[in-house]
């Protein structure tokens, strides 16, 4: 397998976004004993975290979401028989709107602890999220009862109320800022140049930067440089596929978090509201977030101190439609034929007509050798098939 990116689906931006979580902030808390410890095993796909759970005596696979409240899908509402409440529209995380119903869980059995009246979200009936092959997402509001950890070796999520045994070490923490939602830290990128950024689980890269945060970086000099920009379409929010945004592939030659350096991160930047640290960091270390106690832990493997994150990336970044094609999601190449939104129909002569997005999703799909690749696409001006070569950088 090559290094890089070569099939880019990003279902973390399904989320609900600030009035919804304003209302789900207004649901009671999940009742259960003052003191917990449950330990559960996960499974890794591509980047996306699951574990099974239990909600009303029904087990579902749910996606660990730290950028996300809790939510349940239609159909597994109705399988777990939850009881919905009333539609309220909020926007997902590409600011198109989106409605959803308010729930109640009777309870979520994770590993051997039962939570009673856990508040969710359930995604409308029809809704793009159906087809990602999860039952739901444990999101935050249900961990800020406490301290998650996930740690690579063994692979397992730990929720609890109790320290010992975790192994948290203050010297590689860092505070968690004021927010009634989302985990929020700091991190720095030269010694006068900080960007705040919201641990996101649902997230697979290391770090992307809010746009709306690009022109203030984009100042700092050589501790933000950007490669390329162009148009293009990578998330998927639970309205669909987002539209066609100036995206900037930047590098990053210092990352400084909880006293780890990462160095020459690749990004591209997020149309998200804030900037973002996602999964790829359990890459170089152990997470544990103290919600209570309101610290973030960053537990380096083999008691690393930096380690160099760059990955080279495609000239042209497909992405997937709800209706199952790949597209050119991002072309940062402007010389090459190809453009942004042209349909591919093969690489490397693979030839494919149509992708199911729950694979898409927890597996990825291409993966090509290499520093070069040919992309076959149909030219939306011509209507014709051409073929080209798309290279990393």
């Amino acid at each position: 397998m090559g290094s890089g990116r070569c099939f880019s689906f990003n279902p973390s931006p399904m989320r609900i976004f600030r009035l919804l979580l304003l209302l789900i902030a207004l649901l009671p808390l999940a009742g259960t004993a003052q003191r917990f410890r449950a330990v559960v095993p996960y499974v890794e796909q591509n980047g996306k975290f699951m574990v099974d759970v239990t909600v009303n005596g029904t087990r579902g696979r749910f996606l660990l979401d730290t950028g996300a409240p809790c939510c349940v899908s239609y159909s597994f509402a109705r399988r777990a028989h939850i009881t919905l409440g009333e539609a309220q529209t909020g926007q997902d995380s590409n600011g198109r709107p989106v409605t959803a119903r308010m729930a109640q869980l009777d309870s979520l059995r994770l590993g051997s602890v039962d939570f009673r009246n856990v508040a969710a979200m359930c995604w409308p009936e029809g809704s793009p999220t159906e087809r990602f092959g999860i039952d739901g997402i444990l999101g935050y509001n249900l961990m800020q009862m406490g301290i998650v950890k996930l740690s690579r070796a063994p692979r397992t999520f730990v929720f609890t109320t109790l320290t010992d045994s975790l192994g948290l070490d203050f010297s590689h923490a860092t505070p968690l800022l004021p927010d009634p939602y989302v985990p929020m830290i700091e991190v720095r990128l030269d010694k006068a140049v900080v960007d705040t950024v919201m641990f996101d689980l649902g997230a697979h890269a290391l770090y992307e930067p809010a746009v709306r945060n690009y022109a203030r970086l984009s100042q700092a000099g050589s501790a933000f440089r950007t490669q390329a920009s162009a148009m293009g379409s990578l998330s998927m929010g639970a309205s669909g596929i987002e539209p066609p945004t100036l995206k900037h592939r930047v590098k990053v030659p210092h990352l400084r978090l909880a006293g780890f350096d990462f160095r020459n991160v690749a990004t591209v930047t997020t149309g998200g509201h804030d900037s973002r640290i996602g999964a790829r960091l359990l890459e170089y270390g152990d997470v544990a977030i103290d919600f209570r106690r309101r610290t973030f832990y960053f537990l380096p493997h083999d008691g690393k101190t930096s380690a160099d994150v760059y990955l080279a990336d495609w000239e042209v970044i497909p992405t997937a439609t709800l209706d199952g094609k790949i597209v050119a999601g991002v072309v940062w190449n402007k010389k090459l034929p190809i453009q942004q939104g042209d349909r591919i129909v093969a690489l490397n002569g693979q030839r494919f007509d149509t992708i199911d997005l729950a694979t898409a999703t927890t597996r990825g799909l291409l993966s090509l050798p290499g520093n070069k690749a040919t992309v076959t696409f149909v030219n939306a001006r011509t209507g014709q098939e051409e073929t080209t070569t798309m290279r990393r950088y």
